[in-house]
């Protein structure tokens, strides 16, 4: 007798097509989640790195420029708004960090975005400081008049064309301080411009600051007109100048105060004269041999050298007749642009002793 064995099998398990394609589908949605998420990552990594290199740039582009003014003897006339010129010390350091490396370093920016440093008026020594400067613009502290604390800060220019500000002009020689104008690109199209003052520090103490303050190193010499003064007083009293030298003795110790003491007049001999020295191009002459007018490159330095055995009392030189107490080393700067005059006197006590002309070339 045959048996019939029936044999139960288990089915297979498994999954349909619907809920194949729904598991691809989250797959690949959680995959671009993913994948979104490192691309705004690395997106913000470069983006950052950009921001970084750009604040680099306008951070050392700024300390430089803050360091070459803080150090400047003189500021240089510009040929338009956007450059920036700075005459120091030889032996300090310049725009590139060495010393005894140059003595004129003209800041500006490029067509391409980049801040460059132009060492002694050579273009060919020209050296790039900081990329994504896409501009950068000067202005120089003046006094407004209004009072004495009252400083505002004007171009040298006015707006884009070249007539030179006469208010900045006119104060030139009282200007110490710099308000610099830069604009950073940050490769996101932002622009920001960011604004720093710099001030000369030897330029403070030697003139007249251009807060409206008198210079601490060399106050002005007021000695006109106390002598003024004091010989009014004598000639009213009816006396001599000895015997009113001896009254002013005996009045006692409030009137010496305002007593201005005699000055040293026996070392203004024209022998200075041969004592001077100047250096412009390359060349040097001594004061005293000079009969002709000077011609330099415009923006050139010029170098005023006194011997240090001389005795400076009393003596002072102008550019320009203005006038500043005379030093062992001065220096000025030839005017821009080109075929522009410029006169150096010299006088002592008051008294003019010899000028000299210069014109600037190209």
């Amino acid at each position: 007798m045959k048996r019939n064995i029936s044999i139960n099998r288990a089915s297979q398990a498994g999954i349909s097509l619907v809920e194949l394609m729904v598991g691809l589908t989250i797959g690949l949605i959680i995959t671009a989640g993913a994948l979104t998420i490192l691309f705004s990552n690395q997106k913000l990594i470069l983006e950052k790195d950009v921001m970084d290199r750009s604040q680099e740039n306008f951070r050392f582009a700024s300390m430089t420029i803050t360091r070459l003014v803080r150090q400047a003897n003189e500021l240089g006339i510009p040929a338009n708004n956007k450059e920036l010129i700075v005459t120091f010390d030889r032996t300090q350091r310049d725009c590139l960090g060495q010393s005894n490396n140059s003595w004129i370093n003209t800041f500006k920016v490029n067509a391409n975005n980049e801040l460059l440093c132009i060492l002694n008026n050579d273009e060919n020594s020209s050296y790039v400081l900081a990329k994504g400067i896409s501009e950068i613009k000067f202005l120089y502290g003046i006094q407004n008049g209004t009072s004495a604390n009252s400083l505002v800060y004007q171009p040298r220019f006015s707006g884009n064309s070249n007539t030179e500000n006469t208010a900045v002009v006119n104060a030139w020689n009282t200007v110490t301080s710099v308000l610099t104008q830069m604009t950073v690109s940050e490769g996101n199209g932002k622009q920001p411009t960011i604004d720093f003052i710099s001030t000369s520090h030897l330029l403070a103490l030697t003139k007249l600051a251009s807060s409206g303050g008198t210079s601490h190193a060399n106050p002005s010499n007021n000695n006109s007109g106390n002598s003024s003064s004091s010989s009014g007083g004598q000639t009213g009293g009816g006396s001599s100048s000895t015997g009113g030298d001896s009254g002013g003795n005996n009045t006692g110790e409030g009137n010496n105060q305002n007593e201005t003491p005699p000055t040293n007049t026996n070392n203004c001999s024209n022998e200075m004269l041969s004592n001077v020295t100047i250096t412009v191009d390359g060349n040097t002459y001594i004061w005293r041999d000079v009969s002709n007018t000077i011609y330099a490159v415009k923006n050139s330095s010029v170098i005023v050298n006194v011997n240090n055995s001389m005795d400076l009392t009393n003596w002072e030189i102008a550019k320009d007749n203005i006038f500043t107490p005379l030093k062992s080393v001065n220096s000025f700067i030839m005017p821009n642009p080109h075929n522009r005059s410029m006169s150096l006197s010299l006088k002592c006590n008051g008294e003019l002793k010899d000028s000299l002309d210069f014109v600037s070339t190209k």
